[in-house]
């Protein structure tokens, strides 16, 4: 009887100590962590992200005291059944960026440009600081220069600015309205006036295009015209 008692506690005592050993953890285990290999080792995020230019200014429904570039075609002048002049034209701007969201650029990132959505496959900088993306120009790509430090825009061919349409809209010419037209280079500066757009057999060129051709808007009415040189 005595063995008996004797053999069940050796056995209760071996359990005791096979538990004990089993809920014991080496102190290093805790302190072990699996590393992230999403995060590069300079802390920046590799994820993709979408680039969008900066808000425009300009409201269609609200064109007051501005100076946009516009185009339109011979016949876009006309008088209503008010006897008021009216200019027909086709308003549009150009995309701005901000300088950190260009430095911050990478490949794999998505860039709003012109109102499409890029998708950077290469990406590079010349000598002269612009950003050229996916090859350039001659590639079907883009080059976003800075011609203030502050800010980038999308420049094309002949290093002209790359405007979209914003849409179609039909102002009041003030009687007071002149049309300054610098863009021939042989001829020097003109100076037109309302009646000159209505009269056939005039001298005004008509080739009105936002790299070239801006108006500016008075009170609700276009008072000035500016067309400039381009190559």
């Amino acid at each position: 009887m005595k063995s008996k008692f004797f053999v069940a506690c050796t056995l209760a005592m071996a359990l005791l100590a096979l538990t004990g050993c089993s809920n014991s953890k080496p102190e290093h285990s805790q302190a072990s962590t699996k590393p992230d290999s999403d995060i590069p080792s300079d802390g920046s995020s590799s994820e993709a992200v979408t680039v969008s230019p900066l808000p425009t200014s300009i409201d269609l429904d609200h064109l007051d005291d501005c100076t946009v570039a516009v185009s339109f075609n011979e016949g876009d002048a006309f008088v209503d059944d008010t006897g008021t002049m009216q200019l027909r034209v086709k308003v549009y701007t150009y995309d701005l960026y901000d300088m950190v969201d260009i430095s911050a650029l990478k490949v794999g990132d998505q860039i709003t440009i012109c109102q499409q959505e890029v998708e950077v496959t290469s990406l590079e900088h010349n000598e002269n600081g612009a950003v050229i993306i996916n090859g350039g120009l001659e590639y079907g790509g883009y080059e976003l220069v800075s011609n203030d430090e502050t800010v980038f825009y999308a420049n094309g061919f002949d290093d002209l600015k790359q405007y979209y349409e914003l849409g179609e809209v039909t102002i009041p010419v003030s009687a007071d309205f002149e049309f300054e037209d610098s863009s021939d280079l042989e001829r020097g500066p003109c100076t037109y006036y309302p009646g000159d757009f209505l009269t056939e057999n005039t001298e005004i060129e008509y080739h009105f295009i936002p790299n070239n051709t801006t108006i500016t808007i008075q009170d609700g009415y276009v008072v000035g015209m500016q067309r400039i040189y381009n190559p």
